[in-house]
């Protein structure tokens, strides 16, 4: 009698465990697909289709490629938002347990561009930002590090700002004002990956990026004829080369 009772034991010990302990959802939101030019938003919840935080990333994607002087790409991006900070954390760290703790990713394999973001109250500042690497990496491959990362912290600006980051401005005054930073483009241009830019290279690829776009016609156009030249390939005079010229 007892032996056979050892089954039916173990049965129910499982299953007070598994009530215990709810399987963990890591999987991607798909239950709704809302597609917008070379956008595929996935999500486990319904967006509107011209839901205003859309309309920005489909007008930055006339603004960069207008800016830029880029071509617009139609190869797909992949946009997975996740409902809650907790269902995006569980799947980031079954997923890529590597990576660090953020809110929002960016991630280029061999045949997708992909962006995982969590919904809230910062979903615009974090969107923005991964999106304009997506469609940088759409067209311009072996983009410099420091211009990929400018380039998003100028684009996670609501567009009403115009490119301007008051955090960044804000600290590199603090910096500039204390003696503990000068502008130094080539120390910048020599962080590749795997290596990863601090807080202040960030704030500086910014300064750098804002510079470019907004102080002169002819620093725009030098950007231009840089991005134009890195999409054709081959070896390239890096942007404090030409700036000395």
């Amino acid at each position: 009698m007892l032996n056979r009772g050892i089954p039916a034991l173990l049965w129910a010990i499982v299953a007070v465990g598994c009530a215990a302990h709810p399987t963990v959802r890591t999987g991607l939101p798909d239950r709704f697909v809302l597609v917008r030019h070379q956008l595929l938003i996935h999500s486990d919840f319904p967006l509107p289709e011209h839901h205003r935080l859309i309309e920005d990333l489909c007008a930055q994607r006339a603004d960069m490629a207008n800016r830029l002087a880029l071509p617009a790409s139609d190869e797909p991006i992949h946009i997975y938002v996740f409902d809650t900070p907790e269902r995006f954390e569980n799947f980031m760290r079954y997923h890529h347990p590597d990576f660090p703790r953020r809110r929002a990713f960016f991630v280029e394999t061999d045949t997708r561009l992909i962006v995982y973001a969590q919904w809230g109250d910062k979903v615009g500042d974090d969107l923005r930002h991964e999106v304009a690497h997506a469609y940088l990496h759409a067209t311009v491959r072996n983009i410099p590090l420091w211009l990929d990362e400018g380039l998003a912290e100028y684009y996670e600006c609501h567009p009403s700002r115009c490119g301007l980051n008051v955090e960044h401005l804000e600290r590199l005054t603090e910096l500039l004002r204390g003696g503990r930073w000068r502008p130094d483009l080539e120390r910048l241009e020599a962080i590749t990956p795997p290596l990863d830019m601090d807080r202040d290279q960030y704030a500086e690829a910014w300064a750098w990026t804002y510079f470019l776009l907004r102080s002169d016609p002819a620093n725009l156009e030098l950007l231009r004829s840089y991005l134009a030249d890195i999409r054709r390939g081959g070896q390239s005079a890096t942007l404090s080369v030409r700036i000395k010229q």
